[in-house]
């Protein structure tokens, strides 16, 4: 039987989840699956940090760990140091940027569901939006001439 201390268990969470508000469930993967990630796993994290695509905030998760866990270089990994360094971190990049996406959904979420003052601000615009028209009807009323014929123009 394998033993985790508290300590791995907490770096081995992302770092969004670590601080975040929601409840998320995570697995740690083994060593092994960071060996390989499928092109279309990259193709597909960098479409969705692009934002030409929308993903769960699972989906987003997934692919970031899988970014950040995968060892070594992929694409560049014939050229030199520098060249292999600077593809890893902007890999990691891309996996920021997924977990800003998160971050980024799940204020949105409590911005349309529990911001008080979001709430005030839409009320308080609503009355004001309706008082106009109010006002608009009630003008447009008086300005109609009941003295001739059908009264519709």
């Amino acid at each position: 039987m394998k033993f985790i201390s508290a300590a791995t268990l907490l770096l081995s969470l992302p770092a969004a989840a670590a601080f975040g508000t929601h409840a998320a469930t995570f697995k740690l993967r083994s060593p092994s699956s960071a060996l390989f990630v499928s092109p279309e796993t990259f193709y597909r994290a960098v479409e969705l940090a692009e934002g030409r695509h929308v993903a769960t905030m699972n989906e987003l998760d997934e692919l970031a760990t899988e970014l950040e866990e995968f060892v070594g270089c992929k694409f560049e990994e014939d050229s030199g140091k520098e060249i292999c360094d600077k593809e890893i971190q902007d890999r990691v990049d891309v996996a920021e940027i997924l977990r800003l996406k998160i971050e980024l959904q799940l204020r949105m979420d409590y911005l349309k569901n529990g911001n008080l003052f979001a709430a005030d601000v839409i009320k308080e615009h609503d009355a004001e939006e309706r008082r106009k028209c109010k006002e608009a009807l009630k003008a447009n009323r008086d300005k109609v001439d009941t003295g001739a014929g059908l009264g519709l123009w």
